[in-house]
């Protein structure tokens, strides 16, 4: 896969992602974390079956990859999701928008530990600007805000989370180096469905149905989970996890336009320029190099 359609999945996972975020707030009022949860990944089950069966075929995994796919299942499935639901509950919502915008950075974090990883100072200062670009947009331009920005008991949760969802993205990159995206996603959804069962038969929740709730709850399985993952696998395995995890920042961008679409709430200036410095640092980061410079730079790929 190229380079270029690499990039363009991972502005789609990342689309994927920001739809699922507007939509879960509202589930978790009527559902519990752990049947959401559950339902989550079963749905993601599911919808795989027939895509991989009409695009591949279901390939079980080797030895030298159950490892990495448990990994998938245990940093991603499990792990982030629950920490990141036990956060929701005690943190605020522009604290989670901060924490979930360190991702890129610890992805990058994981990347240099795990995977040698190096990169260019150029590089290194894009991630920050836009970082830089996400406060201004959870911030709507009032950075002064950030003086009186209180931490949270559930800050701790989503800070775990999110170093467990860069762990998974490196297991990610080990699983699908033998195995392809779609299976390492549909196993290790069957993994941490299997582990998560027991305690979903004991806090199992049933809502009041309605069709929006079924809408919502399809949305976040199909969309915000199966294709999300499955779009953010395939450029990993292309890009490697620390250049594919960068587009993480664009999550607060699609987020204002879904909510200008499909909400009607328009955006402020400050969102704008917030918008324009994530560009600037996406920009940076991928800037390309001349023949001469990717001598002396290696990235892991």
């Amino acid at each position: 896969m190229s380079r270029q359609k690499s990039i363009i999945l991972m502005f789609a996972a990342s689309f994927c992602w920001a739809a699922g975020f507007i939509t879960m707030g509202s589930v978790l009022k009527s559902v519990n974390a752990v049947t959401l949860l559950f339902l989550r990944y079963f749905i993601t089950a599911i919808v795989l079956v027939p895509i991989i069966l009409k695009t591949e075929r279901l390939d079980f995994p080797k030895k030298s990859n159950i490892l990495p796919i448990a990994g998938m299942a245990a940093f991603n499935v499990l792990l982030m999701n629950l920490m990141m639901f036990e956060g929701y509950k005690t943190t605020t919502g522009t604290n989670i928008s901060i924490i979930s915008a360190m991702n890129p950075l610890t992805i990058s974090f994981w990347s240099f530990v795990m995977l040698k990883a190096r990169f260019r100072w150029l590089q290194v200062i894009g991630a920050f600007v836009a970082f830089f670009g996400v406060l201004v947009m959870v911030f709507r331009g009032n950075l002064q805000a950030l003086a009186s920005l209180q931490f949270h008991e559930g800050d701790l949760w989503m800070i775990a989370a999110v170093f467990s969802f860069g762990l998974s993205a490196i297991c990610s990159r080990f699983a699908t180096q033998s195995i392809s995206p779609l299976n390492a996603l549909f196993y290790s959804s069957i993994i941490g469905l299997i582990v998560l069962l027991p305690i979903a038969v004991t806090s199992f929740s049933s809502p009041e149905w309605t069709t929006q709730l079924i809408g919502q709850i399809l949305l976040i399985g199909v969309v915000s989970t199966a294709l999300a993952q499955w779009f953010f696998n395939l450029s990993i395995k292309s890009l490697g996890a620390a250049e594919s995890g960068f587009i993480i920042n664009f999550n607060p961008v699609f987020g204002v336009l879904i909510s200008l679409v499909f909400l009607g709430e328009m955006p402020v200036w400050g969102q704008l320029i917030g918008w324009l410095i994530i560009m600037g640092g996406t920009t940076m980061f991928y800037k390309k190099l001349s023949p001469k410079q990717v001598k002396n730079v290696i990235i892991n790929k």
